[in-house]
């Protein structure tokens, strides 16, 4: 399970430290920004790209504006950051599938940021087909959306990761007047599927600020600290990839 999450950390610390110095007027022309996907620009077309392990561009590292409660999950402290106003955090555990997570909502149900940084099955090799389809279906279900959805960004990877095989899967959908990006990473090891899942959605005319003002700042906060670094939770100068405990400065 450890080593899944550090295969994930490592698969993105080059974008979420990817914040460039080169153009400071980088962050005023997001709304222009053409992203890897032809059918998402401005920072929607940014978000795909930083959920596809791609450079930003962003000068500065996002915050949260208006920040609200703090969420801290009971059982990993390490999730955890500040929330917006207006919206509530809601803990997932499953011993069984030894889930961690956290459902975030905007207040009125219209927003939503779902992070599952571990999940798995114990004894089975599952594609990552089938775990973003559940994702898909659950999302579709929640908003009472029976039609088909227009694909606007779609993504699928095959890679060794320290001689791990991992899957990448990614979908930016429209429905129902809301803009939604969803991904997986199934990692496979001893026979087994360990999952990390995100889910983001927001209706159209919404979603590039949210993606600003909530999505952004809220990934940032969970593995990134205020100087740009990789997070150390117990300040022993190892970070949270190389700690096999970071919350215990006498485990290095």
């Amino acid at each position: 399970m450890r080593l899944h999450i550090i295969l994930v950390f490592l698969f993105f610390s080059a974008t979420l430290l990817s914040c460039s110095s080169e153009d400071d007027n980088n962050d005023q022309n997001i709304d222009n920004r053409q992203s890897s996907c032809d059918n998402a620009i401005g920072y929607t077309g940014l978000y795909w790209d930083f959920a596809n392990a791609k450079p930003t561009g962003l000068s500065q590292v996002p915050v949260i504006q208006n920040p609200g409660q703090q969420f801290i999950h009971s059982l990993q402290p390490l999730l955890g950051f500040t929330i917006p106003q207006g919206f509530t955090a809601f803990e997932l555990t499953d011993p069984q599938t030894q889930t961690i997570g956290v459902n975030v909502f905007r207040n009125d149900n219209a927003v939503l940021f779902r992070w599952i940084p571990s999940s798995s099955v114990i004894g089975q090799q599952i594609p990552s087909q089938n775990f973003i389809a559940n994702e898909i279906n659950n999302l579709f279900a929640f908003y009472e959306f029976n039609g088909t959805p227009e694909v606007l960004c779609s993504e699928f990877k095959q890679q060794i990761f320290a001689t791990i095989p991992m899957e990448f899967n990614a979908r930016m959908l429209r429905f129902n007047g809301r803009i939604a990006q969803v991904w997986v990473i199934t990692t496979y090891a001893a026979g087994s599927t360990y999952i990390t899942t995100s889910v983001t959605t927001a209706p159209e005319a919404e979603y590039d600020t949210q993606v600003a003002n909530t999505f952004l700042p809220i990934n940032y906060q969970l593995y990134v600290n205020e100087s740009g670094g990789i997070v150390d939770n117990d300040m022993d100068g190892f970070d949270i990839l190389r700690d096999p405990d970071d919350n215990n400065p006498n485990v290095p």
